[in-house]
Order: structure tokens, then C-alpha cells, then sequence
């Protein structure tokens, strides 16, 4: 049985309801991330103390691009990724674009200290950071403007990283309600039943 580690309000998100979409047996393990005690133990574990982790077969995966590749490579019939190679690397490049640039922005605006130094310069950084996220969650906005999911017409892992950056505009109190499109792609997901019930699993507020 593959066990997947996972935190709220990680980016753990985006691999949990990949394998709950996918329909690959899996035990859900949530980690207490505010426990000294608990992340201790879990990065006997995962030495990065990151999530999300998978345990496969007694091997450690992390990173939710690689997750994402397993799971879409185990269970090809499942909308994880496209199985048209230009569609699919279109996919990529959003989950890397999310993983690198919109999460990274996000991380600056709350966790200066990973980026500087010097105290001195924690108040711009952070303050760059929620600018460049905002601007990211209005690209997103105009994405969603002109389709049904991040893709296009067909439902991929691409969103379940726009849906974890509506949840933190909305707890990093952004003006998400101005996001029209991005609002309404947010209730489309929380009516897939797969991802529901990894949200009421996660303890998602909006559920």
C-alpha cells in the first residue's frame, strides 16, 4: 500500500486529490506540521520535512510534479495528465510554472526569512511577494476567463494547484472575490466528488 504524507494548507493538495481522482489504493497519512514533535518523526521519514511524500514500494518519491508523473503513468485512464504528448507537456509547464513561480511568489509573501538575511529587508520582500502572487492569481483569472479548467476543456492535476492558490488568497485575505472566474472554477472543483472528499479529509474550510 503506498502511503502519501500530506499537510493543510500544503501544496500537498495537489497530489492527494490526484490519487484520490486516479483510483490507485492509497493510505492517506496526515502529519501534525505545528508539532516539533511530529515533524521530527516524520523527517525520519522524509529528510527534506516537506509535503508532500509518497512511500512506494519502500521508496521515497516527493515534489508533486514527480508524484503527478507516477500516478498518471499507474493509472493512464484517469484525467491526471493528457495522453497526447503536446497536451500532456502543456500540462507540465503549468504544474511547472505553478511549482516554481506562483508558489515561490506565495512563499516570499509569508516566509521572508527563506530568501534574506538581513530582518531589515523582510517587509519588501514580503511585500513583493503578495504583489507578484496577486498577479499571478489574475492570470489565473484570465485562464479560467476563457475555459472550464486550467487545460482547456479536460479536467487535469493543473487544477488542483489553482485550486490550492484560491485557498491561500483567501487566507492571506487577497480580494479573491474579484476573481470571478477563478470563484466559480473553485465551486466547479469542490463539486468533483474526489476532490470533496480529499477536502473534507484535509479539513478544508469551504467544505
Amino acid at each position: 500500500m503506498i502511503k502519501f504524507y500530506y499537510w493543510y494548507p500544503a501544496c500537498s493538495l495537489v497530489s492527494h486529490i490526484a490519487f484520490e481522482e486516479s483510483g490507485i489504493p492509497y493510505d492517506p497519512v496526515p502529519v501534525d506540521s505545528k508539532s516539533p514533535e511530529a515533524l521530527a518523526e516524520y523527517k525520519k521519514i522524509n529528510p527534506k520535512g516537506t509535503a508532500p511524500a509518497a512511500l512506494i514500494e519502500g521508496q521515497l518519491l516527493t515534489e508533486n510534479v514527480a508524484i503527478i508523473s507516477y500516478i498518471a503513468e499507474r493509472a493512464p485512464k484517469a484525467d491526471i495528465l493528457p495522453t497526447d504528448p503536446l497536451e500532456r507537456a502543456q500540462c507540465m509547464s503549468l504544474l511547472g510554472w505553478s511549482a516554481s513561480t506562483v508558489h515561490i511568489n506565495f512563499r516570499r509573501s509569508f516566509r521572508p526569512e527563506r530568501f534574506s538575511d538581513d530582518p531589515a529587508g523582510f517587509e519588501a520582500i514580503k511585500a513583493n511577494g503578495r504583489a507578484a502572487f496577486w498577479k499571478n492569481l489574475q492570470e489565473i483569472d484570465q485562464r479560467l476567463q476563457k475555459q472550464e479548467w486550467m487545460l482547456g476543456k479536460t479536467y487535469s492535476a493543473a487544477d488542483g494547484y489553482a485550486l490550492r492558490f484560491y485557498d491561500w488568497g483567501r487566507r492571506s485575505k487577497q480580494p479573491i472575490e474579484e476573481l470571478k472566474a477563478l470563484t466559480a472554477f473553485k465551486d466547479r472543483m469542490i463539486a468533483r466528488p474526489a476532490v470533496r472528499r480529499v477536502l473534507e479529509r484535509e479539513g478544508f474550510p469551504l467544505v
